[in-house]
């Protein structure tokens, strides 16, 4: 039988895990994007394994590989691939809005005139 602080330990854990996977779907766009969503009980592929979404880890995910008796800290986008309707999707990265164009005088740098 559940005790009260075990309600409240397992509504603040449900509230935390909505909360870090609302933030992982919308940040990284998966379902903008990709067409898939992270999903607690979710199904994932790791590299080569497959294994399903446990928990959340702040901004990681926490993935119970198949046959393994732990779960494991993964990153959302990083080999992980999310099944569609029809076949596995690969996560990509989102483009890095920080990065710049190498220009041939060097990086961040203008451009030589007559280069």
């Amino acid at each position: 039988m559940l005790h009260d602080d075990d309600h409240d330990n397992a509504y603040r854990t449900r509230r935390r895990q909505a909360h870090e996977l609302d933030y992982i779907n919308t940040y990284y766009q998966l379902p903008e994007r990709l067409g898939v969503r992270g999903t607690i009980g979710g199904r994932v592929r790791w590299t080569d394994r497959e294994g399903t979404i446990v928990d959340t880890a702040g901004t990681y995910l926490r993935v119970l590989l198949d046959g393994d008796t732990e779960p494991v800290t993964r990153h959302a986008t990083s080999n992980m691939a999310y099944p569609s309707p029809t076949s596995w999707v690969d996560a990509t990265r989102l483009p890095d809005p920080y990065a710049t164009q190498l220009s041939p005088a060097g990086p961040g740098l203008p451009e030589r005139p007559g280069a």
